[in-house]
């Protein structure tokens, strides 16, 4: 601890014991609310500020700002700017145009389309709330909902060759545009845990943020909470001992533990299928030092055509590092932390040096048969120049990952022979076709049928797979799980099925007290909604929204039923609901449109269509009713470019051409 910040906490301290001496009976005056430093109660407690963790490691924390995880999640400031803005990036595959612009302070997204004019359609702008990630190799953004959801933009910026591009995941002609939810799986990577309330980050409560978040993966994702550490050492403990048990140091733990620390977030055998929370497990209940299997299982994938040491994506260095013989023969001894000081981001010229010294903690220098291979000319072309020093380059060469194909990453498989210019070759962006299902640490996982559970919800959650939904429906026949959450899951691929009284069957076995109860209420009313058996789902939908104001779904269903009763005007006030929580919502913007003309409001019935589209720009059903309000309203040429448009650009185009022929000529 700096000189100077000592005696600042230590005046702070005395003047607070002054005040207090006098007030018998209070509470002595909390020196870190003094300070002005927060700390997390909630899901997730005992966490400070990271500007306390500065106070006394000043140097460390510096370092630290620079690493990539310390700028995997910020606000859109200018200081944070990287890139170059007001730059159009059009994606020919699905006929848009994206933008973002720095307007003072704030930063816009913008997507449109042009008409056969050449003019801009269906035009979507929205303030950016939030980037993420470090920008070292790319980053994307997101908008906060006022629910407090939030969503990923389909625009990435890629710092390798300071252009734009596709987010991943996007470089296809039908993607999910604006409305690709960002779940706490995605946050708990990407961010420190925020400060919620308890049980709002358990297994079927909506995905909400507040809307101030932490900035950065932080120090305390490693070394768990700080609160108790930072008070013992503001209060002017000494005894270091006594400060090191209030704090986790990964170092210090087993090899096993150690590792999990780095593999909560880095152990992602593919991007395809996302580790499973095990059952009871909130999402942001994992702390440095607990067995990371028990918190979460990490699922490995069978690609077709895609051998296990062939695939590569963007986020597996320990994946990889895991396949080499360098690792499964230190007996434990090597770890990420061999390689990589995590306080530190080591500048490009040093690299070279600070990797190979890594590397001569276990082998020879002699050992190196680079001038041997060069000489006999069986090393590639490429590796003609690379200097004798640079172990790196030759035996962890970069690659393109197959995830993010507009970036090349370092291949954390260690081999003995380097590889040629081919791992670097352009790629375009593939699905996965998945074989089957493994978990990565088998030794870990639950057993039997138990451990089949855990590995057909995972695929279940991606798509709805036949042969997942028999075994998972089986298993709960014959063996019933304990945990409420299979049934949930079950639930939920039935309605996908529109196998309702399936579906309610299992539903009518979660237990009124589950944090997932609200979400397998409003499966329960969907299935009903299914069976036309509509009192009955407009009273559970009632119930939901009793407690539950702002609830979107149940907010849409409910329209929905009432506009099927003919209470139109009680439907509209839904709809208007719904999209004041999820304004992105493009169903319900479409029968917004449809219960505004139903009311005689042609104009508010426009701008709800118009919304569904710039939302949406394939919605087929949209573009109909929309051109059809704008021709009533006497507006036959506006009508005439939006069916056109549809006819190019719709999902389903046949309806759109039926109509344009229907329609007056020019």
């Amino acid at each position: 601890m700096s000189y100077v910040m000592r005696c600042l906490i230590c005046i702070l301290s005395v003047v607070g014991l002054l005040m207090f001496a006098g007030s018998p009976g209070q509470e002595p005056p909390d020196l870190l609310k003094q300070l002005g430093i927060a700390v997390t109660s909630g899901a997730a407690p005992g966490y400070v500020e990271d500007r306390a963790c500065g106070m006394c490691h000043a140097q460390i924390y510096s370092d630290y700002q620079e690493v990539g995880m310390a700028r995997s999640f910020m606000a859109p400031r200018p200081e944070n700017d990287i890139e170059e803005f007001g730059k159009p990036f059009e994606h020919k595959p699905s006929g848009r145009i994206f933008q973002l612009d720095r307007i003072g302070e704030d930063l816009y997204f913008k997507r449109w389309q042009l008409d056969a004019s050449g003019q801009p359609v269906n035009v979507f702008r929205i303030k950016v709330d939030w980037i993420m990630g470090s920008g070292h190799h790319s980053r994307v953004y997101l908008y906060r909902t006022p629910l407090g959801e939030l969503y990923q933009l389909p625009l990435a910026w890629y710092s390798q060759t300071r252009s734009w591009g596709m987010a991943p995941g996007y470089d296809r002609p039908d993607h999910k545009g604006v409305k690709r939810k960002v779940r706490r799986e995605c946050m708990f990577c990407h961010n420190a845990y925020p400060d919620v309330p308890a049980g709002s980050d358990a297994y079927g409560q909506l995905h909400l943020f507040p809307e101030k978040l932490p900035e950065g993966t932080g120090c305390q994702r490693c070394h768990g909470p700080g609160e108790q550490h930072v008070r013992r050492a503001f209060a002017g403990e000494t005894d270091r001992a006594v400060l090191a048990s209030l704090i986790t140091n990964p170092g210090k733990l087993s090899p096993q533990r150690r590792d999990d620390i780095c593999f909560e977030c880095h152990m992602q055998p593919t991007v395809a299928l996302p580790g499973i929370r095990r059952f009871g497990r909130p999402d942001y209940s994992f702390r440095p030092g607990q067995n990371l299997a028990d918190y979460r299982l990490a699922i490995d994938v069978e690609e077709e055509g895609k051998p296990k040491p062939e695939r590569f994506e963007i986020n597996h260095h320990p994946y990889r590092l895991i396949q080499s013989k360098c690792y499964t023969q230190s007996d434990g001894a090597m770890s990420c932390l061999t390689c990589h000081n995590p306080h530190v981001k080591v500048k490009e010229p040093e690299r070279a040096a600070h990797f190979r010294k890594a590397c001569l903690s276990c082998h020879q220098q002699e050992t190196c048969k680079l001038e041997t291979a060069r000489s006999a000319g069986t090393l590639p072309p490429e590796f003609s120049t690379v200097p004798a020093d640079d172990c790196v380059t030759c035996h962890m060469p970069k690659r393109r990952t197959h995830d993010v194909i507009q970036v090349t990453m370092t291949d954390h498989a260690i081999r003995r022979q380097p590889v040629g210019a081919e791992w670097m070759k352009a790629r375009v962006e593939e699905s996965h076709t998945i074989a089957g299902l493994s978990f990565q640490d088998s030794d870990r996982a639950p057993k039997g049928d138990y451990g089949g559970v855990y590995l057909a919800i995972s695929a279940l959650r991606v798509a709805s797979s036949p042969a997942s939904l028999n075994y998972l429906e089986g298993v709960i026949a014959e063996n019933p799980p304990e945990d409420a959450e299979p049934y949930i899951e079950l639930a939920n691929a039935l309605v996908k099925q529109k196998r309702f009284e399936d579906a309610l069957s299992i539903l009518s076995k979660i237990p009124v007290e589950h944090s997932g109860y609200r979400h397998s209420r409003e499966l329960k009313g969907v299935a009903l909604m299914g069976l036309d058996k509509d009192q009955q789902a407009a009273e559970v939908f009632q119930a939901i929204l009793a407690e539950h104001p702002q609830s979107p779904v149940a907010l849409f269903n409910l329209g929905l039923n009432r506009w099927k009763a003919g209470e139109i005007a009680e439907a509209g006030e839904l709809f208007q609901r719904a999209v004041a929580a999820r304004p992105n919502q493009v169903n319900t913007w479409y029968y917004l449109g449809r219960t505004r003309f139903r009311l005689r409001d042609r104009e508010g019935a426009i701008q709800a269509y118009s919304r569904a589209l710039e939302i949406d720009p394939k919605y087929d059903r949209a573009y109909l009713e929309l051109a059809r309000t704008l021709r009533i309203e006497g507006k036959t040429a506006e009508a005439r470019r939006y069916l056109e448009h549809g006819v190019k650009h719709a999902r389903n185009k046949q309806e759109l051409i039926e109509a344009l022929k229907k329609f007056p000529k020019k």
